[in-house]
């Protein structure tokens, strides 16, 4: 029996993108940074939660990256890996970042769902952990959930439970779900029941793309500037 993915409505908010340089001094390294986001989306840094108001924000070893019901991300790794994190999620990153080629990353995923295109990697340079199972990557395009459910739509991720030592390797179109005594229930995926996966975070890569309006005025001179300005329109 598959476990069924479930889907949330975006809520669309209304805010100006910025894309800026960032500068950081060595040992602070940021480990990913989020390119795109849909309110609200917050991040916990030291204790104190903050909301994103522009992209590009960082994310440093032990930030935790929330989305409310109506919030989702698109994160962005050193290695160029990416993560799509999905509504009601909560996730927290670790790892080192050396140089964009010698990097270590692990996403402790404490609520919701993410899907990721990993970079080829080394020996357990990528992983993937819940309370009770972790997933190690070697670079792949595969999607997990905090209660353990993983599919992967191409490539190898090897999942192992913490408790039972249990492990088993995923590939193309197949999944795995950690089950209460501790195994591991396998089982292969439709290509039907791939694409309907890849079109539900296909839709959110899209509502992430904001309108682009243009706005006119008349500056202190009299003379006619435009100015363009990204939207998120707001469907509540």
């Amino acid at each position: 029996m598959k476990s069924l993915l479930k889907y949330s409505v975006p809520l669309i908010f209304i805010g100006i993108v910025g894309m800026g340089a960032h500068l950081y001094d060595p040992p602070e390294r940021p480990l990913a940074f989020v390119q795109k986001f849909k309110p609200a989306v917050a991040i916990r840094n030291q204790g104190q939660l903050n909301k994103i108001s522009k992209r590009g924000k960082p994310l440093f070893n032990g930030d935790t990256l929330r989305t409310n019901q109506n919030g989702f991300a698109l994160v962005q790794f050193m290695d160029k890996s990416l993560a799509k994190v999905k509504p009601d999620s909560r996730l927290i990153v670790r790892g080192e970042v050396e140089n964009k080629d010698n990097t270590s990353t692990r996403i402790g995923l404490e609520l919701g769902e993410i899907f990721l295109n990993v970079s080829e990697q080394g020996a357990d340079n990528f992983e993937v952990a819940t309370s009770t199972s972790v997933a190690s990557v070697k670079g792949t395009e595969f999607g997990a959930t905090a209660n353990d459910y993983y599919w992967v739509k191409e490539g190898e991720v090897e999942v192992s439970v913490s408790g039972s030592g249990e492990s088993v390797t995923l590939t193309d179109r197949s999944y795995g779900q950690v089950q209460d005594d501790g195994t591991i229930k396998t089982g292969e995926l439709t290509e039907d029941e791939v694409e309907e996966r890849d079109e539900d975070y296909a839709q959110m890569n899209e509502q992430m793309e904001p309108e682009i309006y243009k706005i006119r005025f008349i500056d202190e001179n009299g003379q006619e500037r435009v100015i363009e300005v990204k939207v998120f329109e707001n469907e509540n």
